[in-house]
């Protein structure tokens, strides 16, 4: 038993004696390491070693000597072996290697190097490291860059460094120059319509009358054809300035951002949409040529008034201050005069004045923009009442001599009666008569009202043709 005891403790001390010795003879030395790092360079083998047929000799040329005493530092900023060896080998061994880190999966990892105790030191020293550092074949060299980065106290690894390398190259701000101005809106003006329509009020005679009304009329078309016709043509023009100065002044201009470009793209097209026909520019136009349109047919009703035209008789005193003379003895004449004199004193409608501010004014042109004038000339007194009448009223009695107008226009009937009173004088009051209807072969219809104001006991009679165009739903003073 002793013996084979004896036999199993040798046979098994030689065994592990064996293993031993296989595995110090297998295990690569540092040279055989490197070796394997350097053929990750794509150099010949034959510039590494004198015998490339078999890489295990360690008979190495120069290039192989520098690869077999380098290292590989995965720390950021530390030599590697490649620029390490071929450093070496233009320098010789005194030339300290360049600091160029790569990825450490090219090279593996770290290898000590008991041998070269000195260049093991010096990869792990700083290379900011003054005088007082270590020297010597292993000390880095720093290049202009780094020496900065070092007096500097940042390295390229430092977060400052990285945020300065980070932020990408930010042209100076320049400031735009101010966006080219649109040009004046053309305006209509209070002062240049011919507010004649009542001039004749205080003319006694009607053949004066007559004559007045004549002459305003042919005021009123000359506006129309000048001014209005004039102010279209100026909004024409107005819009084509509009698309030349996007055009040549703002389109593609770099000067100009782009957001600023686009801003003042979309305010030119509103205003120019603004300045169409039925645009919120054109909104007073609009008023002013129904206003032409409402007093020119007023006119035209008044001349039919004074003179018999149109259905009406004629009056009475017709041509009066031409054939006073003749008529002298006449009471009648003497009676008629004294009545055309005290109308000398009404002038004007009431409310006329507040009619055409509404139209021109800024209050309804820029709060309101005039989008429902219709509205407005319609519900104006002037459109119902005629100013023989109307300029003896005040503005509240206007409005209720104006309701019982409509109210017998609503009838259509000849004979309906619509009175009124005043709310505040006692002495005042009026009545609209229907005396006729007519309705001509176009489907237009016409009424010839008859209205009466009481003032104080004096009464005042006046006749007036109120007419709608066919497919109209709306009545007015109409020749």
């Amino acid at each position: 038993m002793g013996k084979v005891q004896a036999a199993l403790s040798v046979t098994a001390v030689g065994s592990m004696g064996a293993f031993a010795i296989g595995a110090f003879v297998l295990s690569p030395s540092p040279v055989e390491a490197n070796v394997a790092i350097a053929s990750n360079t794509g150099i010949a083998c034959a510039d590494c070693h004198s015998d490339p047929s078999d890489p295990k000799m360690r008979a190495l040329t120069s290039l192989g000597m520098a690869y077999s005493k380098c290292l590989y530092s995965p720390v950021p900023g530390q030599p590697n072996c490649n620029v390490q060896a071929q450093s070496w080998q233009r320098s010789g061994t005194s030339a300290s290697p360049q600091p160029a880190p790569l990825p450490s999966s090219a090279y593996g990892s770290l290898q000590p190097q008991n041998d070269s105790p000195g260049f093991g030191a010096s990869l792990n020293s700083n290379p900011a490291n003054g005088p007082g550092g270590s020297s010597g074949v292993g000390q880095p060299l720093s290049s202009p860059q780094s020496q900065q980065e070092a007096d500097s106290g940042a390295s390229p690894e430092s977060p400052e460094a990285q945020a300065s390398a980070d932020k990408a190259y930010v042209p100076p701000v320049q400031a735009e120059p101010p966006l080219p101005e649109l040009p004046p809106l053309p305006a209509l003006l209070q002062r240049d319509y011919p507010d004649c329509r009542e001039d004749h009020l205080h003319l006694p005679d009607p053949h004066d009358k007559a004559k007045n009304i004549n002459q305003c009329t042919t005021a009123l078309d000359n506006y129309y054809s000048g001014v209005l016709t004039e102010y279209r043509e100026r909004m024409n023009q107005y819009q084509d300035e509009l698309s030349r100065i996007y055009t040549e002044k703002v389109a593609g201009r770099m000067e100009y951002s782009a957001a600023s470009r686009d801003r003042f793209y979309q305010e030119m097209m509103q205003e120019h949409a603004n300045s169409d026909p039925e645009g919120a520019n054109m909104a007073i136009y609009r008023a002013a040529e129904q206003l032409y349109h409402a007093d020119r047919n007023y006119l035209s009703d008044r001349y039919c008034y004074n003179t018999g035209c149109g259905g009406y008789p004629v009056p009475e005193n017709y041509g009066y201050t031409y054939v006073a003379e003749s008529l002298a003895k006449l009471e009648e004449p003497k009676k008629l005069k004294a009545k055309a004199d005290g109308n000398k004193s009404c002038k004007k409608s009431r409310g006329r004045g507040r009619l055409l501010g509404g139209i021109f004014g800024s209050v309804v042109g820029s709060v309101a923009g005039l989008d429902d004038v219709g509205v407005l000339i319609a519900g104006a007194v002037g459109a119902v009442l005629v100013g023989e009448i109307a300029c003896k009223l005040s503005e509240d009695e206007q409005e209720k001599a104006a309701e019982a107008t409509l109210a017998v226009v609503d009838q259509e009937t000849v004979g309906a009666v619509a009175n009124w009173k005043s709310p505040t004088r006692g002495g005042v009051s009026g009545s609209s008569t229907v005396t006729a209807l007519n309705t001509e072969p176009d489907g237009r219809k016409c009424l010839t009202i008859t209205d009466v104001a009481i003032i104080d006991g004096e009464e005042t009679r006046i006749s007036k043709q109120m007419c709608r165009g066919a497919g109209q739903s709306k009545y007015a003073i109409m020749a």
